[in-house]
């Protein structure tokens, strides 16, 4: 079997995801995706990736794995060269499960549970039409609504309440969300006026009376502030029992991580931006971090997020796979899910899953009362829908043989 085709597809109405189908000479196709500079990430496959793959056995993933690795410049963290691999590298495994007639977690070692919990990112339909890189505001974020179902940030911003009922009712037992967004913008994230601390705290206030202490609420911060503001607010909110904070400060700078840490008594999680193993030592090794979050589409691919998995293991930390970027990623993360032991949660958008989610792929994995479960078909378990490729905002590149 030899790789003939790479495909890339991407949609001007979603503008952050680009999806990747690489096509083999026996008519097995593999499905990976990126998201957020997806522009940058399908040039580097067409131009970096596609002369080393086009020809090669696509069940060599191992050795496809390293070839990419050696990347003699910008293979690092979560940078382009990662992100590109890590597209490729879900496609590959896509294939080896079609090939083996075996879903994504047997190849994987086989289920050591059935479904994964899940908790919801309170994120709108709007979220998912612009690119996370580029703008960060409140009014970025909430967009133009489509008057689809579970417009969560609206809903966590102004009605709290109303939002945990709705979750409850569902199911869900754990919710994501980020009320001080809005006054790092304002500051630039070096302090945070006592107004907003005080606004952003009544609504976690809020979440958690109509939660009650069986519902986890996770406080996301987007990576927006200076360790010392982020101590003022993780010190604010430290009364009601948050699950996790999550991305207080830029992690590359692991001595503000430790400060950060050692600052507060709320559990700290991040991960989520970065990639390849060495990167997830050094924050392992930091004794700084709680709760690991990998997404797969950013670490390396599922061979990377294997590893990772693995010294995550060895620290005795638990791990988290992210969402909130597309279909794909949901759908590795969920089999990752019931095939690690160490995967804790499954992260997941209702108004996506919901939504333009289930109008990009033919299968999603099954939620059902607060837990996710993966597909039950070969490789991934689901295909790209045949339609995308025929929308007329669809942009698609190919790389041949020949």
């Amino acid at each position: 079997m030899k790789v003939v085709g790479i495909e890339t597809i991407r949609l001007e109405e979603f503008p952050a995801i680009m999806f990747l189908q690489i096509h083999t000479d026996e008519g097995v196709v593999g499905l990976g995706e990126n998201c957020v500079g997806v522009e940058t990430v399908e040039t580097f496959i067409h131009e970096t990736v596609a002369p080393r793959l086009l020809g090669k056995n696509p069940l060599e993933i191992t050795a496809i794995h390293e070839t990419l690795h050696q990347d003699f410049l910008g293979f690092a963290g979560s940078g382009i060269a990662v992100r590109a691999a890590s597209s490729v590298d879900i496609a590959l495994w896509d294939i080896l499960g079609k090939v083996t007639n075996q879903p994504l977690y047997q190849l994987l070692g086989g289920k050591v549970r059935d479904k994964i919990r899940a908790y919801n990112t309170c994120a709108g339909s709007a979220y998912a039409r612009g690119s996370s890189n580029i703008d960060r505001n409140r009014s970025a974020q909430i967009g133009v609504p489509t008057g689809e179902d579970f417009e969560d940030l609206i809903g966590f911003l102004n009605e709290p309440e109303s939002l945990v009922a709705s979750l409850k009712q569902m199911g869900m037992t754990a919710m994501k969300i980020w009320p001080f967004d809005e006054a790092a913008m304002r500051s630039g994230g070096q302090t945070i006026d006592k107004r907003d601390l005080a606004d952003g705290r009544k609504i976690i206030e809020r979440a958690r009376s109509a939660g009650g202490s069986d519902f986890d609420i996770m406080l996301e911060m987007h990576s927006l502030w200076s360790a010392p503001a982020a101590t003022v607010i993780a010190k604010s909110v430290e009364e009601f029992d948050l699950f996790w904070i999550e991305d207080a400060i830029r992690h590359e700078s692991t001595e503000a991580l430790i400060r950060f840490k050692n600052s507060m008594n709320i559990p700290v999680t991040t991960g989520e931006t970065t990639g390849t193993r060495w990167d997830y030592l050094r924050l392992l090794a930091s004794r700084a971090v709680d709760h690991l979050m990998i997404d797969p589409g950013w670490v390396g691919g599922i061979t990377e997020a294997r590893h990772v998995l693995g010294l995550a293991s060895s620290f005795g930390v638990p791990v988290a796979p992210h969402d909130c970027t597309g279909p794909v990623v949901l759908t590795v993360g969920t089999h990752l899910g019931v095939a690690y032991p160490g995967v804790e949660l499954q992260e997941m958008v209702r108004n996506f899953y919901y939504g333009w989610y289930s109008e990009m792929l033919t299968e999603l994995p099954k939620y059902e009362a607060g837990f996710l479960k993966p597909q039950e078909g070969p490789g991934l378990g689901t295909a790209l829908r045949p339609e995308i490729t025929k929308r007329k905002d669809a942009e698609i590149r190919w790389s041949k043989v020949g």
